[in-house]
């Protein structure tokens, strides 16, 4: 198998799992809703920095699929 290769399969994967990410991380953030407690606000503020995290996990993984992939078209 030549480093083209291995850079082409890495980076394959690298895209797959950052969109994999970016899907899971894409449900829109949660409104606060009037007359809810402090827990529930709470409760929607972690939600949404998760979904932020996995977002900018996602954005990360696919930009290091394009930079393999550049290495795989320069040693190709």
């Amino acid at each position: 198998m030549s480093i083209a290769k291995i850079f082409g399969l890495l980076s394959a994967l690298a895209g797959a799992g950052g969109t994999l990410l970016l899907f899971f991380g894409s449900f829109s953030y949660e409104g606060f809703q009037p007359y809810h407690n402090q827990q529930t606000i709470a409760a929607q503020v972690e939600r949404n920095k998760r979904r932020q995290l996995l977002q900018r996990w996602g954005l990360g993984f696919l930009l290091l699929s394009f930079v393999l992939a550049f290495f795989s078209v320069l040693f190709g």
